[in-house]
């Protein structure tokens, strides 16, 4: 729970988001099946927790870099009706690197794990020594 002395002393916690998450979103998006940036703006933002954090600007920019760094190519799309689209996939190097964010992620995960557990066992603890004092 939130309170405003917390939020202007540390800045508000609530709602936080997981920084650096949508790099390996869009790896796995991509990995699912090749599209176009406007389909991959749109299932980022049905993302829970992402959904404020997906702006055009930022997915083409994250998406040159990753054509860049060659984990990721592009085709134009010409249909009959409307304007080119380019159609990005994933290549093997983008593959081995969404390898790479997942066992991150899970490594980060047992760390939050581990975290929880020993928070949890602190908690009990206490609750545990103010249940008897209580009774005293």
């Amino acid at each position: 729970m939130c309170d405003q002395r917390r939020r202007r002393d540390r800045g508000c916690r609530c709602g936080r988001q997981v920084r650096g998450f949508i790099q390996p979103r869009l790896l796995l998006l991509l990995a699912k099946q090749a599209t176009h940036g406007y389909d991959l703006m749109d299932a980022l933002r049905s993302t829970e927790g992402l959904e404020n954090l997906a702006d055009p600007g930022m997915l083409y920019r994250t998406l040159r870099q990753f054509e860049e760094e060659g984990l990721v190519s592009s085709i134009w799309d010409t249909p009959e009706r409307g304007p080119a689209r380019r159609v990005y996939q994933l290549t093997a190097a983008g593959r081995e690197y969404l390898e790479w964010w997942s066992a991150d992620i899970r490594k980060t995960r047992e760390q939050l794990d581990q975290f929880l557990a020993e928070h949890e066992s602190i908690t009990t603890a206490q609750s545990s020594s103010q249940a008897k004092r209580k009774r005293r």
